[in-house]
């Protein structure tokens, strides 16, 4: 399951996949944009996965979710030649972010907001031994 559209890219960042993104003939490839966004997604899942959430989260997705896949997707779909370039370097830098956040929500460093309806695969369980020693033996 995809986290964001290209509606959404184009809503967030308006001409920038015209500017430069993938195109056929002169007319943007939105199959080669949608294939950005579902490795930007499968991206996010692996992180979530990994740290118990279930995957894929449930529709809709959540505001931050849809802006980390926007930003990856975003710098995914654009093409190689046209990525290096200066102009663009700014892609690069909000693809560069949202790694970063998965990163540190991997990591531990940072927690991702509660998902609705989200349930937890993993947990922490504590046992002991019963004591050994104690006020009334050695």
């Amino acid at each position: 399951m995809s986290y964001a559209t290209l509606t959404d890219i184009e809503d967030r960042y308006p001409g920038e996949l015209t500017q430069a993104g993938p195109t056929v003939d002169g007319v943007l490839d939105d199959a080669a944009v949608e294939l950005a966004i579902a490795a930007a997604s499968r991206a996010i899942d692996l992180t979530l996965r990994g740290i118990g959430w279930t995957v894929p989260v449930a529709a809709p997705a959540p505001g931050w979710l849809v802006d980390l896949t926007v930003d990856m997707a975003l710098y995914l779909a654009t093409p190689t030649a046209v990525a290096s370039q200066p102009d663009f370097a700014d892609r690069r830098k909000r693809y560069d972010t949202a790694l970063s956040v998965l990163d540190d929500i991997a990591s531990g460093k940072r927690l991702p907001p509660a998902l609705a309806g989200a349930t937890v695969t993993a947990g922490v369980f504590f046992s002991s031994q019963p004591r050994q020693f104690g006020r009334g033996a050695l």
